[in-house]
């Protein structure tokens, strides 16, 4: 081990000159993607010119890594999408995360195997509060660490070098005050300071949603904050902060019965470090039982959020929904930008909904900077959508059975859109659904219900829109013959990258909209295209694909791409003192991990 420790300590003495010097992130061109969009405001923007719209034709495939099989298939778990993690690049190092709770670190250059770390799936079974779903939707590197919520809520920190634990927090959806339902965990906590925050996702296992707050040091709950009453109902749930948001309080709100549930966070949580507020949305109330149930707007569900880091104090709200009964919440993510509007600048919260709407928010005070963007193809009984206080607030599905809604439950817009120069990507796709009446099963009791699904004969298709945010006008749309979901939109070296549904991955110019190139790969499209610099400091691309069911269920692939060799200007990639010390930071903890690999192996 003594390699190890001499490693240890020039890394150390590496960061000790780096505090001496002005920080990486002010500079250009940056090396790492530490969180699932990037950054803590989830841009989805990578600010690297290596890898450009001038070159993007030229990169030639490197490595393609193949997903091991899913060792545990437990039969009554639903199935999983796949690949839906976006893979962070640190120090020359890719992590990303299986549907079966395997984080595994590759060689960025190579593709080589640095370790894996594997959750025992089977253990969920066991636990009361676990809704059998199997799905990792993002992970996140602080400080040396990957944090991940696995399925079954138990929040895991490893260490980034060896895939050891640093520690465990289980038991999170154990014994949640007010709760009857059940929960599944798939997104990773956000870090900020000393605070480890994080959510649980309910779907139909009827989980009262919430947010929780951790003390890094001694990992115990600082607070917790919920989007929904407990079960048997408050009457009055909307009324100490009501009146924070768009919507009149409402006595009554959600009924009286054990029904109540759902409000889980979807999406990725952004953070303003400045007012120290975090901003995420809320999903929908539950779809499957009758919401003349639960009369009244349902807040705080299919809404966006904003609550005070520090206390969780709700601080604004705005209800995109209100009772929604065609399961159109904001999903996957809120992106935290500055934007231009009448030569001013305002920080915005903005979002795309399933209910096709684009929003942009007053990061400050929740209202709205525009009136909501309506894209895509023309909504039909879609009765609460965008609605306010006019929403009917006792409607029941029974007005929708037999009938079909478009856009569907899942879009409308249903991914992690990116900003970039005053300016929003969106795709939005065709997806009509239907309501039946029919057996369901809500928090694990079988009953009569409503049954929702994509309705029969209607073509699928997507357009990707770029949105200027001074006035919301469109700069220029790009047809996609298949859906777009899951997968996030990348916005990187004039170039935006998008992968859909059918995993066709395409290059299109940032300013035109003009395809610049198109790779087809097969199985899926979900996980979001990322890039980052090997060890030696060489950009390169990656896309995950497959995984899912089209076709057959494959564990997915990771590809990489770079340019040819001579083709890059290494002056273009190393120019700081900083950016030098990050190279050997990354060689060092790239021949550390490989060694310690190879010394476990051959023990």
């Amino acid at each position: 081990m003594k390699i190890i420790q001499a490693g240890a300590i020039l890394i150390l003495v590496l960061m000790m000159l780096m505090a001496s010097t002005p920080t990486i992130f002010a500079q250009e061109p940056v090396f790492n993607w530490f969180k699932p969009a990037v950054n803590d405001h989830n841009t989805n923007f990578f600010p690297q010119d290596s890898i450009n719209r001038d070159n993007v034709g030229n990169l030639v495939l490197s490595w393609i890594y193949q997903v091991p099989e899913d060792p545990f298939k437990i039969p009554y778990v639903a199935p999983s999408l796949g690949l839906q993690t976006a893979p962070l690049v640190v120090n020359g190092i890719i992590y990303f995360t299986t549907f079966y709770n395997r984080v595994i670190a590759l060689n960025a250059e190579t593709g080589a195997e640095i370790w894996q770390y594997q959750v025992d799936v089977m253990e969920f079974v066991d636990e009361e509060w676990w809704w059998p779903v199997l799905s990792q939707k993002s992970i996140t590197y602080e400080d040396g660490t990957i944090y991940f919520m696995a399925s079954d809520c138990r929040i895991i920190a490893l260490d980034a070098l060896d895939g050891s634990e640093v520690f465990v927090i289980p038991d999170v959806c154990k014994n949640v005050e007010g709760n009857t339902g059940f929960y599944f965990g798939e997104h990773a906590p956000l870090i900020f300071e000393n605070l480890l925050i994080a959510r649980p996702s309910v779907q139909d296992g009827g989980g009262r949603g919430f947010v929780v707050a951790y003390d890094l040091d001694t990992l115990d709950e600082v607070w917790r904050w919920f989007s929904v009453p407990p079960v048997g109902g408050d009457p009055k749930w909307d009324f100490k902060d009501g009146n924070k948001g768009n919507i009149k309080p409402f006595e009554g709100d959600w009924g009286e019965t054990d029904l109540i549930g759902g409000g889980a966070v979807w999406s990725l949580i952004s953070i303003d470090e400045e007012t120290r507020t975090i901003y995420f949305s809320t999903g929908s109330s539950p779809g499957v039982t009758d919401a003349a149930l639960r009369p009244g707007p349902n807040l705080y569900a299919s809404s966006i959020v904003a609550l005070n880091v520090d206390t969780g104090e709700m601080q604004w709200y705005y209800q995109i929904a209100p009772h929604d009964i065609n399961d159109h919440e904001i999903g996957w993510s809120v992106i935290l930008g500055e934007i231009e509007i009448k030569g001013q600048m305002k920080k915005a919260i903005m979002a795309g909904s399933k209910t096709d709407h684009v929003f942009v928010l007053d990061a400050l005070s929740g209202q709205l900077l525009h009136e909501p963007l309506r894209l895509g193809n023309q909504a039909f009984n879609v009765p609460n959508d965008n609605a306010g206080n006019n929403a009917d607030m006792k409607i029941s599905q029974k007005t929708l059975v037999g009938k079909t809604f478009c856009p569907g439950g899942n879009g409308g817009i249903e991914h992690a859109g990116a900003f970039a120069s005053n300016t929003l990507y969106y795709v939005s796709q065709k997806v009509c659904w239907t309501v039946t009446e029919g057996p369901v099963n809500y928090k694990g009791k079988d009953m009569q219900g409503f049954i929702y699904g994509a309705a029969a004969g209607e073509k699928q298709n997507a357009t990707m829109f770029a949105i200027d945010v001074s006035d919301m006008s469109i700069k220029w749309v790009f047809e996609m013959p298949n859906r777009y979901q899951s997968s996030g939109v990348t916005v990187s070296g004039g170039v935006i990258y998008a992968v859909d549904r059918a995993s066709v991955m395409y290059a299109i110019d940032q300013e035109t909209g003009k395809e610049l190139r198109r790779i087809q790969w097969g199985g899926l499209g979900a996980g979001s295209i990322t890039l980052g610099a090997t060890a030696r400091g060489d950009m390169m691309l990656f896309i995950p694909s497959g995984g899912g069911q089209v076709a057959a269920n494959t564990p997915g692939i990771i590809a990489a791409f770079k340019l040819p060799e001579g083709s890059t200007d290494s002056s273009a990639i190393i120019g700081t003192t900083n950016e030098v010390i990050l190279l050997l930071i990354a060689s060092i903890a790239v021949i550390s991990a490989i060694y310690i690999v190879f010394k476990i192996r051959t023990k």
